[in-house]
Formats: C-alpha cells, sequence, structure tokens
C-alpha cells in the first residue's frame, strides 16, 4: 500500500459526497456548526459538483441538505478550491438524516467533530485505531511529510529536473521504511471490517482497500455487509469495483489489445502467442517501477533465450516524451513498449473510449503491476509490488523456465 493509501479514504470521500447528492431528495440533514478562529467569514461546501458558500457569522454556521440514501458524506474546506495536498484545509464527515453538530477549527480542518451521526461514531473508532499505529512510526511519516513539502518547494523554484527527480527517490525510500505501517494499519482495517459489517462505514472504506485482496476476499466481505446499505450509490460502485476484480486474475484470459508501439509499429496481445510475457505496468514518474528496471533487465536476459518476453504498458498518455526518455534512460527499449491509452475529453477529466484502456483491461489501479501471461493467452500470475510479490515472481520465472 502506498503512503497516499492512508489520507486516500478522506480524499475519496470528498468525491463520492458530491456523486451521492445528485439524485432525487428523501430526508435533510440539517448541521448546527461553530468554528473557532474564524468569526466572520466563509467556509465551502459542495453539491452538484458546484462550491456552495457558507456564511460564518460570530464563529456559528448552519449547513442543510437534502439526501435520498442513509447517509451522505459531507465535505467542509477552507477555500473554495479544495487542496488535498494538505489536510489541515478540508474535512469529510458522515451525516445521517436529522440535525447533527459539526464543531471546526480553521487553522485545522483535521480537528472536526461531528456529533449526532452514528456513521461518523463508527468512523471516528475506525481513526483511533490506524491514528494509534500511525503514532508508532510519527517520526516516519513526518519524514515523508517533510520530503514532500521539499518536492513542493523545489518545483515551486522550478528547480531542474535532476534535483526534483533525486527528491523523488528521497520520498520513495522514506516510504519504504513505512512499509510495517502499512501493513499494520490494513490488517487492522480488515479487523475492523469483519467486526463491523452492519456499518455503513464499512461498506465506503472497503472500496479503498480492494487492491491487494484477492476477488473472493473482497466478495466475502461485501456479502456479510447490511443489506439496506447494499442498495446506496456507494455498495452499488463497490460491487461495480469487485466485479472488475476478475480481470486480471490467474486462470482467466489475458485481456486483448490492439495499438501501436513506442516506435508507431501495430501490436496486439496475440503477437505473443506462444511464449511466456511479462506485462509490466509502470510509468516514468514511478520511482518503484523505475528502480525495479534493472533487475527485469537481469530476468529478461536470462530468460529471453528461453522464450520470456517482457511487455511495458506505460501510464504516460499525457508524457509521452517523458516516458520515452525514461525507456532509453533505463536502457529498457530491448522489450516492446506501449501507452496504456488511458483518454480524456478535451478539457475535462471526462473518460472516453474506456474500452481502449489496456490498464482497465487488467484491473490495475496501483504501480508497479506485473501479469504474467502463457502461451496461450491464459494468465498465470499477478504480482502487485512489494518484497514478496517480487521474491514470487523470480520463483515462478525460475520453475517455468528450469527446464528450457
Amino acid at each position: 500500500m502506498k503512503y497516499l493509501g492512508v489520507i486516500k479514504i478522506t480524499i475519496l470521500s470528498l468525491l463520492l459526497s458530491v456523486f451521492n447528492f445528485k439524485a432525487t431528495a428523501q430526508q435533510k440533514f440539517h448541521i448546527n456548526g461553530t468554528i473557532t478562529g474564524l468569526t466572520n467569514g466563509k467556509i465551502y461546501t459542495y453539491k452538484n459538483n458546484a462550491v456552495v458558500p457558507i456564511e460564518v457569522k460570530n464563529g456559528k454556521f448552519q449547513i442543510e441538505g437534502e439526501m435520498d440514501e442513509p447517509v451522505y458524506n459531507l465535505s467542509v474546506a477552507k477555500d473554495a478550491e479544495i487542496n488535498y495536498r494538505d489536510e489541515k484545509t478540508f474535512t469529510s464527515v458522515l451525516t445521517e438524516p436529522g440535525t447533527q453538530t459539526l464543531k471546526l477549527d480553521y487553522s485545522n480542518f483535521r480537528k472536526a467533530i461531528l456529533t449526532g451521526s452514528k456513521t461518523q461514531d463508527d468512523s471516528y473508532r475506525y481513526d483511533a485505531i490506524r491514528d494509534k499505529i500511525m503514532k508508532k512510526y510519527q517520526k516516519e511519516f513526518d519524514k515523508v511529510e517533510a520530503l514532500h513539502k521539499k518536492f513542493d518547494d523545489a518545483v515551486a523554484a522550478k528547480k531542474d529536473e535532476k534535483t526534483t527527480e533525486a527528491i523523488k527517490y528521497e520520498i520513495n525510500d522514506a516510504k519504504e521504511l513505512l512499509e510495517p505501517a502499512y501493513k499494520e494499519i490494513t490488517a487492522a482495517t480488515l479487523k475492523f471490517l469483519k467486526d463491523n459489517p452492519k456499518s455503513y462505514f464499512s461498506i465506503s472504506t472497503l472500496l479503498y482497500y480492494l487492491n491487494g485482496m484477492t476477488y473472493d476476499e473482497a466478495k466475502g466481505y461485501y456479502d456479510s455487509f447490511n443489506p439496506l446499505y447494499k442498495e446506496t450509490k456507494t455498495a452499488k460502485y463497490l460491487a461495480t469495483e469487485i466485479e472488475k476484480m476478475k480481470k486480471g486474475i490467474p486462470g482467466v484470459p489475458a485481456g486483448p489489445f490492439n495499438t501501436k508501439d513506442i516506435n508507431g509499429n501495430p501490436l496486439k496481445l496475440e503477437d505473443f502467442k506462444g511464449k511466456y510475457v511479462l506485462v509490466d505496468f509502470w510509468a516514468s514518474w514511478c520511482v518503484p517501477c523505475r528502480k525495479g528496471n534493472p533487475h527485469l533487465l537481469k530476468l529478461y536476459a536470462e530468460y529471453k533465450p528461453k522464450g520470456l518476453e517482457i511487455l511495458g504498458v506505460s501510464d504516460d498518455d499525457r508524457n509521452e516524451d517523458k516516458w520515452k526518455k525514461a525507456v532509453e534512460k533505463d536502457g529498457i527499449g530491448v522489450w516492446k513498449h506501449v501507452l496504456r491509452g488511458l483518454q480524456y475529453k478535451e478539457g475535462t477529466y471526462e473518460r472516453i473510449n474506456v474500452d481502449q484502456d489496456i490498464s482497465e483491461g487488467y484491473n490495475i489501479h496501483s504501480l508497479p503491476t506485473k501479469i504474467l501471461v502463457d502461451p496461450n493467452g491464459i494468465i498465470v500470475a499477478r504480482y502487485d509490488g512489494g518484497e514478496a510479490d517480487d521474491k514470487k515472481m523470480d520463483e515462478d520465472l525460475a520453475k517455468i523456465f528450469k527446464t528450457k
């Protein structure tokens, strides 16, 4: 799990809050709020993709809304445009029908306290468990945060690419020291889901821990959830994401594609028929991916004569020049390379031609991820990154090619 995985529940809840507010209203919620550090002024919330200013008078404010589901993710921010890198400037709370109370601190929105919502109470219980683990590794988390600031400052100062790239590698090394924390947080989260299957919070939380789970594990958690909440948009979206997990797993046919390689030549999956192919999902900006390339080169040199091919699928559709430079710099042009095929409607983040997105066809949500396909086009293994997966990949390849 990546460092951002620790905070992504909050960020993605903001996105879901916009999504959940679109349907026909059936119930109402009312927030009586107080805020310290701001006597008169404005804070902001969001409705149907629009910014809604909330007036603060004498340190008090009110937020009203309509909801057609049992729970609504209410986002409140210091500024009209949310700065996702600064968690102190926004919060997301789980409101329920009826009247609730929200206390804010203008200097740190993370200190927000909502009372009157059972679902938010569940969230606080989970936060306490997670925060206890994070405090054990506070020094390491602080180092990562400081390095992110160092990177932002370097970009703002227009430092050269060599400088910013070096900081990226520092960040990656610091994150690796947090692997024990990530593992503890994941284990604690899954225990919370198991112990609280009837909570709406468990449904929304599972969304952000699917990566690294098998389809059967995710389906097992989902099946245990409260049937009432399974009718919510969040639960339906979760069910869709779980179904997508059937793609790109061992035992199923590899997703077909028809594209052009880095040199502009046509390339399709069928071109690799009769050989084992390791599909490497990576990007020029992904430090762990780049750090793993020397090892991939060794594997390629050892097993290419025995029938192994490697195909690099890069998440660099908007950075083709950086993609090509990375391939050249890392010396990995010895195997085939393509872009994933991520496309957006011009001037927006609305995706188009999703069926042409290779990563979508293999259910790729994090980098690096590698998929091993056999000579018949069947997926035989999936490696989602980390030392354990890298070791398993080496063992699998050695076993496959030992008699060849």
